[in-house]
């Protein structure tokens, strides 16, 4: 289940957007003003490119991996396929104020959604562009990407950084397209993390069972018979509601705006996988995606390096994000 959004009417959604922030019982969820300062990165952080399309979620998701003490983000890529394009850039200037923290590249993707792919519903992002939950107060000004297409930008990185990952927390059209584009930059990646597909889940209408994975299926399945160790989570595991461990300035409203509540945080679970291996069961194998018929439902067809998370330890994954949102 990709972001099923509970919608109300955009007006009541936008007055409770605007409203002042509210808390839990004991403060800290919505709490206002800064947080507290991060770690210092560790000399042998690892370089990062989160591959986003810029939905709640996703913003939890990058605020963990940018605080992270092991993790350096070198940039951001946008897919013009996932629930925002490019347009979902306009959050990143008041996103990386609110953290108090520079901005790393930022590039929008050019590979358009391949004939089997299925459009995001666009009141989905809408909602995500208008009601995200970041606090917003207009002073930051907007943040412009680099002209280099996402994909190129990419393959550079990969050329520059022996140790290179992307956490794909979007369809994988631009990561695909690395693949194809640029074979051997690929080749150089360590590793690509990414919240798509479902083995079990109840699928959705339009052919449609995950939507990262329904947006532009086949990309998803060259990206697993790629020749990089590819870890995924699929919807199945991740419990609904938001994690105990998002709490605080900053991060604590993300996704809770009344209206338009995530009712799953698919991709904050990604990154804490990314960040600690041990809170996910994985099984390994080859695994298949249908591109047509149900859109981004795995199959495990025998044996192989690609590891689908069977199960989260949440209890674990709320240690790591307190420990990075205290």
């Amino acid at each position: 289940m990709r972001r099923r959004v509970l919608l109300v009417t955009l007006a009541v959604a936008v007055l409770a957007a605007c409203s002042p922030a509210a808390s839990d019982v004991d403060g800290e969820v919505f709490a206002t003003g800064p947080m507290a300062p991060a770690a210092a990165k560790q000399p042998d952080a690892v370089p990062v490119v989160v591959d986003t399309d810029l939905a709640p979620d996703d913003l939890a998701a990058l605020a963990l991996l940018l605080r992270h003490p092991r993790v350096r983000v070198v940039a951001v890529t946008v897919p013009q396929t996932g629930e925002l394009d490019c347009r979902g850039t306009g959050l990143l200037g008041d996103f990386f104020h609110a953290l108090e923290t520079a901005p790393p590249l930022v590039a929008c993707g050019t590979t358009p959604r391949g004939e089997d792919g299925v459009m995001f519903p666009p009141e989905w992002g809408a909602g995500a562009l208008m009601n995200s939950g970041l606090p917003r107060d207009g002073t930051a000004g907007e943040l412009t990407p680099v002209r280099t297409p996402a994909a190129e930008l990419i393959a550079r990185l990969a050329r520059r950084h022996t140790d290179l990952q992307v956490v794909a927390l979007a369809p994988l059209t631009e990561v695909a397209a690395v693949l194809r584009e640029h074979p051997a930059a690929y080749a150089r990646l360590d590793g690509v993390t990414t919240m798509a597909g479902t083995v079990d889940s109840e699928s959705h209408a339009d052919g449609v069972a995950e939507w990262n994975a329904g947006a532009d299926p086949v990309p998803f399945a060259e990206v697993l018979a790629g020749p990089v160790p590819v870890t995924v989570l699929p919807d199945d595991p991740v419990p609904s509601g938001a994690p105990d461990g998002l709490a605080g300035p900053v991060v604590g409203g993300l996704g809770r705006v009344p209206g338009f509540e995530s009712p799953k945080y698919w991709d904050l679970a990604t990154a804490g996988t990314f960040v600690d291996e041990s809170a996910a069961t994985t099984e390994s194998g080859t695994w298949t995606v249908d591109t047509s018929d149900d859109r981004g439902r795995l199959r495990r067809t025998g044996d192989g390096q690609v590891r689908v998370v069977t199960a989260l330890d949440t209890a674990a994954l709320d240690e790591v994000y307190r420990s990075v949102f205290r």
